[in-house]
């Protein structure tokens, strides 16, 4: 499985094709996605693992078009607003974020996360003594190869008001979930920030490592990450058809590889509650003043080397 992962993290796993619908295409559209969600992914194989949501939607929905990548949610806000872009892939957190800027989004379809919730938490050895990360001094906080935004954002928050030196992350990209993990539950790390489907497959996978292990901090819930587009933009049959191709992909084995690729267990209409979600996280995590701050991409826990500070 390890390696499985490392393979698909580089872009390397190639898909089989989807099988052709019935139906001729129903046209073209245009798909934004942001840059963070593939982050410590070397920017030449960003759009091969883009790739994959391109042929489900040519494939198994029936629309062609292309992917494009762009660095932060409001410039995707923006584009969509501008008519450049017509559906739009956010995190959930940050699709909360874009409605500010255009308030006329309207999510399609959210994904389904493993473990069922989107939450982050910073994780210490059972023996630590921390009793919150304001007592985690230095550089402790080791932080996976390709963390989730979610987190990053959690971090962000957690560090707000504290000393520079204090709960300061290091960056692993050369390490999975598991490997900080097992650094934490030996003694070689003192906390680990994971998302909560990380740690619920730790605990699968090291029960004994696990054991070692507490939460010292855990975030609010986020509202899941979302297909959208903008109202009075798409029919109602295009959004029934794009609704029914996303959330019945993982019925063939090759949607059930691009979830496994993207560690989805699939898609889902949104909730009843979706919005009461946005709201909520938003107060938790306003939209930054600072525009550099709104890019996941421009982390302050952003890996040494790779641009950020």
């Amino acid at each position: 499985m390890r390696a499985f992962a490392f393979l698909t993290a580089l872009g390397l796993v190639i898909l089989p094709d989807y099988p052709a619908p019935a139906a001729e295409p129903a046209g073209e559209l245009r798909i934004g996605m942001l840059s963070g969600m593939f982050r410590d992914v070397p920017s030449g194989m960003v759009h091969s693992l883009a790739k994959p949501f391109r042929d489900l939607m040519t494939k198994q929905v029936g629309y062609d078009g292309d992917v494009e990548m762009v660095d932060d949610p409001l410039t995707l806000a923006e584009k969509m607003k501008d008519g450049k872009v017509q559906l739009g892939v956010f995190h959930g957190f940050e699709f909360a974020w874009a409605k500010q800027r255009c308030d006329d989004l309207v999510p399609l379809i959210v994904t389904r996360p493993p473990g069922g919730k989107v939450q982050a938490m910073v994780v210490v050895h059972r023996t630590c003594a921390a009793k919150g990360v304001s007592d985690l001094k230095s550089e402790c906080v080791h932080i996976p190869r390709g963390a989730k935004a979610h987190s990053l954002a959690f971090l962000d928050k957690c560090r707000i008001g504290l000393d520079s030196t204090t709960c300061k992350p290091t960056p692993k990209v050369n390490q999975t979930p598991e490997d900080v993990l097992n650094a934490v539950a030996t003694g070689d790390a003192t906390a680990a920030l994971v998302d909560t489907s990380a740690l619920e497959g730790y605990k699968a996978l090291q029960p004994g490592g696990y054991k070692s292990l507490r939460i010292l901090s855990e975030s609010e819930l986020f509202p899941a990450a979302v297909v959208c587009y903008r109202k009075g933009t798409l029919s109602e049959a295009d959004v029934t058809r794009i609704r029914t191709g996303l959330a019945t992909a993982t019925k063939s084995s090759s949607g059930k590889m691009l979830m496994a690729l993207w560690n989805l267990k699939g898609f889902e209409e949104p909730p009843a509650d979706y919005q009461n979600s946005l709201d909520t996280i938003l107060k938790s995590y306003p939209l930054p003043t600072d525009k550099t701050a709104v890019s996941v991409e421009k982390s302050a826990v952003k890996a040494p080397g790779t641009g950020g500070k």
